[in-house]
């Protein structure tokens, strides 16, 4: 059982990444189609919903019969996969927020196209939270784990109110909820240990990254 429940979740950021892969790439494919892009969207969204539901319930599951080591592996392991995810909609959403509010502000200076600068405008507001929904799916996986190990360590470790009303508020926070994953298990759960190293080196590298770039 804890096989299949595995390959459900590997299955379930398959479907993820080729869902972005399709978004992205399909509209500059040579066959085209506004109602095949279209549908096949309504697809992909309604199989990744079949595939989330599926791991919230699993998420309540392992919580019923207090698994916690299940709970760390699955919530770091969606946590650290679908992270990319969620900001790739982020950012789609916002390109399409603020350049869909630029452009109508640009058609509105332009006499040829002053009454199709609406529809732009009304089309960013429109398509734009698609996106931040999509975002917000992408990371519920995540999410959801991470709500039944904050509901662990409350019940195994003695948290009190507070102390997990803030974890879940950090665990909302793309990238934050990545550090404060890490510190919840090895803090608390003793585990993650090699993880904390690997997020270490990667900030490290990142920032020297962008310090060089900057000079």
């Amino acid at each position: 059982m804890k096989h299949f429940s595995w390959i459900l979740r590997i299955f379930h950021i398959f479907i993820l990444y080729t869902w972005i892969a399709f978004i992205l790439l399909f509209p500059a494919s040579p066959v085209f189609s506004l109602q095949l892009y279209v549908l096949l969207n309504i697809l992909f969204a309604l199989v990744f919903t079949g595939l989330l539901i599926s791991q919230i319930v699993d998420a309540f599951k392992i919580f019923k019969r207090a698994d916690s080591e299940q709970c760390i592996k699955a919530f770091l392991f969606f946590k650290y996969s679908s992270l990319p995810a969620v900001l790739i909609f982020l950012a789609i959403f916002l390109v399409v927020l603020l350049g869909g509010i630029g452009l109508s502000f640009v058609m509105l200076v332009l006499p040829a196209t002053l009454f199709i600068a609406p529809f732009f405008f009304a089309m960013s507001l429109v398509v734009a939270p698609l996106f931040l929904g999509i975002s917000f799916m992408a990371g519920l996986a995540g999410l959801s784990y991470a709500i039944c190990l904050i509901l662990l360590s409350r019940k195994q470790k003695g948290w009190k109110v507070g102390q997990c009303i803030l974890h879940l508020i950090f665990q909302s926070i793309p990238g934050f909820d990545i550090l404060d994953g890490l510190y919840i298990t090895v803090r608390y759960w003793k585990r993650g240990k090699i993880l904390s190293i690997i997020t270490a080196i990667c900030a490290i590298l990142g920032l020297t990254f962008i310090l060089f770039m900057r000079s």
